[in-house]
């Protein structure tokens, strides 16, 4: 019986009994493991809810930043393999007839009428371990070996394109997908798969609006843990689109059901505050604060007080919507992303109301909280390091004009405000102090109450300061230091010649030295009388905040004091208002900055500066008459300044708002005459431009490609003076990073190395040729050779009707040297009739060249639309060239060399002899290496 029903054998009964054993044999224990795995996988995994969630928790092992899922199925990979090795039966059948039907039968490559479950188990098995890109292999080869089997190619193309989709490689999901029609959804199954897909690539490609109905569906027909996420990801998407009723109860049916997790629950709750849209929040509000009452929601206080917020935020409440946020902080125990959340609405509020000094701190410590994938992390951390900048010069103008304010007092209603303060500080310390005694009295309770530790002596809270340097140790050391310093000087930046408001020029006449607060090391200098005692005693009050006389102090009262003060608020007004223009190009509090300077000091150092900046940003504004004022203004009060002789001109208003268009045309000429070696050309543009529009923004890209242009001169000299005068005037510009390591290999001693011209390796008469061609010119198919180890190229194909071609090259070169920065890589642009080609080159194998995209995912950088980007190998390439082939004919021939690989993965080589062996022991159970599980 057993012989007749080999796998080298092809009958009815040999493939029914191998069918069987298949089954019931192998198949049933990775399956089951499969399934166990698969349901702790989905309910155990713990989604960020600060981010938008996964469609299924195995895409997280796409990404190891993320939280990651549990379960291993390499266990069912590895039987479902056993499977497939011992099972197969690829004999062809005895030929009974001619019949189409018996060809059909014949051709097929495979005869075990079960062993497609095990392919598609194993590529599920995969896709589930994180090897997405071996499971969309073996779903190819699925799709391709089983072809007469409808039902089973939908659902392996499906989860092929699951796979590019958790790649994030959505070209490639597309394709995948594209073959996959309303016809071909024969069942529930497959029905819930296409929706579940669907939505993922259109959620990946930002397209929410269609996603939202193959969501919806999804969510529908998902159960279990699934089922929660499915539908609070659904709330997710209509809260992007605006659409909060259809939210709220989205995430409502997110938190249903008795078996949901409680942290599934809460976040959903809050997230249905967060889009409540109803008029009356106070029952919204006090569902959140009893929610904060209970226990088991302790940890999670800052959520809460953060959702509170929101509310009160989104009814133009700032006042009570900034206590919360105030309390979501304080009560944040987790110091993770919800207390970072809390932070940026509070610093973004302050932020607002022009409280510079207090954004700052919520968004430098919130930060560093946050993960790098974070929605709109970059203008997070340059709003940032502007605050570092503004909170300087916010913090200077409040000191000082509190200064002032105290100045205009009387002295003895100086004296009374001092003592408030001290009663504050006071009465601050004294409740730090309770709560510190409070917290070390609950945690030895807590000691005493474990019995591990009922004889470990009490050990003493001893707060240290962990500072390395002497001088920070002692806190009134250096609160009377700073105080000092900014008395005298202001809260000024940590910069070269800080005690200059002008950094322009320098003068040592501006440096003076008071010989009276010099410190002396002469032993004979310190005070030896009753005197000298009587001095240090009115110094250590002078020097203690508890004391009146350390604020009256600080109070200015000479002329010379007072008119100091001013400066410093006049300075800090007008470097607030150029920063928020030049920086965050946030116009209006600009402008409030700049008039706040004009109507406090009308004849102020800055006004012309101020004209300037104020009509600047009438011309970016469009705003004609507004900026006509403004040029007026600078003729009537400035006629012989720079800015006052070319105003005089009627049309400079016309220049300056066409600058835009006119400097983007001459850079796209300057740019084509570097990469036709017209250097004579570059120069003469570069200087053109640095005469009329010396304030354009894309200027350093003229100086960056005019150096370069000395470079392939041998101008070296040249080279080096054209790029340090890039770092001097555009200290923080795209080709920064590029521009100061040259200088840096320069300074080093290296010796820079030009081509032979500009646009090095650029084969611009390169050309396919015969786009229609399939074969070559003796009709056979191509010989492409897929070697995994040869060198590889990155062709990204576009029409060159609807792409930039130049400003492609520029995007992706800029990519290159930001993201790379020891490798180098070519680029060379091709046409090929109306479609373009840019050849990305340098990787040494394909698994080079899959981690450059990985890297071009992770980093955020996104190709146009219309560029399709193909992986190819150096040799195949040069054949597509050689002889004039298509790529849909590679592309092809690719499919066919994929799905044979992982036939040649999973299938014996050989006719061994021992398969029969092989067989026989895996049909004996009592030989079996765990009898309890294969059978």
């Amino acid at each position: 019986m057993l012989p007749s029903c080999s796998t080298k054998k092809n009958t009815p009964a040999s493939r029914n009994w191998q069918a069987f054993t298949t089954r019931y044999n192998v198949y049933f224990n990775g399956s089951e493991h499969y399934k166990e795995t698969l349901k702790e996988m989905e309910d155990k995994y713990e989604d960020d809810y600060s981010r938008l969630l996964l469609t299924h928790p195995a895409e997280a092992r796409a990404d190891s930043k993320m939280p990651q899922p549990s379960g291993d199925f390499k266990r069912t990979i590895e039987k479902m393999q056993k499977a497939i090795q011992l099972h197969s039966i690829s004999k062809k059948p005895r030929k009974r007839s001619s019949s189409p039907k018996e060809k059909a039968f014949r051709e097929r490559g495979e005869f075990n009428p079960f062993l497609h479950n095990a392919w598609l188990m194993l590529g599920k098995a995969q896709y589930l371990d994180g090897d997405f890109l071996g499971a969309a292999t073996t779903f190819l080869y699925t799709a391709k070996h089983f072809s007469w089997l409808p039902d089973v190619v939908t659902e392996a193309r499906l989860w092929q394109a699951r796979c590019y989709c958790a790649l994030d490689w959505t070209y490639e999901a597309e394709n995948a997908l594209h073959p996959v029609k309303e016809k071909d959804l024969t069942n529930k199954q497959l029905r819930h798969l296409y929706n579940l897909v669907k939505a993922d690539y259109l959620i990946r490609t930002d397209r929410y609006e269609e996603a939202v109905p193959c969501l919806r569906e999804a969510a529908m027909s998902a159960s279990g843990a699934q089922k929660n996420r499915l539908w609070f990801l659904l709330g997710q998407i209509y809260a992007a689109l605006d659409r909060r009723p259809q939210a709220y109860e989205a995430f409502k049916k997110a938190g249903a059901g008795a078996a949901t997790p409680h942290r599934t629950k809460f976040n959903a709750r809050i997230k249905q505050s967060e889009v409540y849209s109803g008029n009356n929040i106070r029952g919204e509000v006090n569902s959140l604060r009893a929610m904060a009452r209970y226990e088991r929601n302790k940890e999670y206080l800052d959520q809460i007080y953060y959702a509170i917020g929101n509310l009160y935020l989104s009814r133009k409440d700032t006042t009570e919507a900034k206590k919360n946020y105030i309390t979501a902080v304080e009560k944040s125990t987790r110091n993770g992303i919800d207390k970072a959340l809390a932070q940026i609405a509070l610093g973004g509020i302050y932020f607002d109301e022009r409280e510079y000094e207090k954004a700052q701190p919520c968004y430098s410590e919130a930060l560093p909280l946050i993960p790098d994938n974070f929605p709109d992390r970059k203008t997070l951390a340059l709003r940032s390091d502007v605050l570092d900048e503004l909170a300087v010069y916010s913090g200077n103008v409040h000191l000082q004009d509190s200064l002032l304010t105290l100045a205009a007092m009387t002295h003895d209603e100086q004296v009374a405000v001092c003592q408030r303060i001290i009663d504050e500080l006071i009465k601050r310390e004294k409740e730090e102090k309770e709560n510190a005694q409070r917290e070390e009295y609950l945690a030895q309770q807590e000691g005493n109450n474990n019995p591990i530790d009922n004889k470990a002596p009490a050990t003493p809270n001893i707060s240290m300061n962990t500072d390395k340097s002497w001088y920070f140790y002692n806190n009134m050391t250096k609160n009377a230091g700073k105080t000092e310093f900014q008395r005298r000087w202001g809260a000024r930046k940590l910069e070269d010649n800080w005690r200059r408001r002008n950094k322009a020029s320098f003068s040592f006449d501006d440096e003076e030295t008071k010989p009276d607060e010099e410190l002396s090391d002469d032993l004979s200098s310190l005070p030896t009388d009753s005197i000298g005692a009587e001095s240090d005693n009115d110094q250590l009050k002078a020097d203690d905040p508890h004391n009146v006389e350390y604020y009256l102090k600080q109070i200015p009262s000479s002329p010379e004091e007072i008119q100091n003060a001013n400066d410093i608020v006049m300075e800090g007004l007008y470097n607030m208002g150029v920063i928020l223009k030049d920086k965050l190009e946030d116009f209006n509090a600009a402008r409030k900055e700049f008039e706040r300077l004009d109507s406090r000091y009308p004849d102020n150092i800055y006004r012309l500066d101020v004209y300037y900046n104020m009509y600047l940003m009438a011309v970016r504004e469009n705003n004609q008459s507004l900026a006509e004022s403004w040029r007026r203004k600078i003729l009537e009060d400035f006629p012989d300044s720079p800015y006052g002789q070319a105003m005089r001109n009627p049309d400079y208003f016309d220049n300056l708002r066409r600058m835009h268009d006119i400097q983007e045309e001459m850079y796209s000429s300057a740019y084509k005459a570097y990469l036709d070696n017209d250097n004579s050309e570059v120069h003469e543009m570069t200087a053109r431009m640095e005469k009329d529009y010396p304030l354009s923004p894309i200027l350093p890209k003229f100086v960056f490609i005019d150096a370069l242009s000395y470079l392939t001169e041998g101008d070296n000299t040249k080279f080096k003076d054209r790029l340090t005068e890039l770092l001097q005037k555009w200290p923080d510009t795209d080709m920064t990073d590029m521009a100061s390591g040259i200088l840096k290999g320069l300074n080093e001693g290296r010796k820079p190395h030009a081509g032979l011209s500009n646009s090095r390796g650029m084969l611009w008469e390169t050309r396919l040729s015969d786009p229609g061609s399939e074969l070559g010119e003796n009709g056979t198919p191509a010989n492409f050779d897929f070697n995994p180890d040869d060198p590889h190229y990155l062709v990204l194909a576009f029409p060159t009707d609807s792409v930039n071609a130049n400003q492609l090259l520029y995007d992706v070169a800029r990519f290159n040297f930001s993201s790379f920065v020891v490798k180098d890589f070519d680029l060379e642009p091709m046409r090929f009739s109306d479609i373009g080609l840019i050849v990305v080159k340098g990787f040494k194998n394909l698994a080079a060249l899959e981690h450059y995209r990985s890297v071009m995912a992770k980093s955020g950088f996104r190709l146009p639309e219309e560029v399709r980007p193909v992986m190819i190998s150096k040799p195949n390439f040069e054949l597509l060239l050689r002889e004039g082939r298509s790529f849909e004919e590679y592309f092809r021939s690719r499919e066919n060399n994929d799905a044979l690989k992982a036939e040649e993965d999973i299938l014996p080589q050989n006719d061994d002899p021992q398969d029969e062996t092989l067989l026989q022991e895996d049909e004996n159970p009592q030989e079996e290496d765990d009898p309890q599980e294969d059978f």
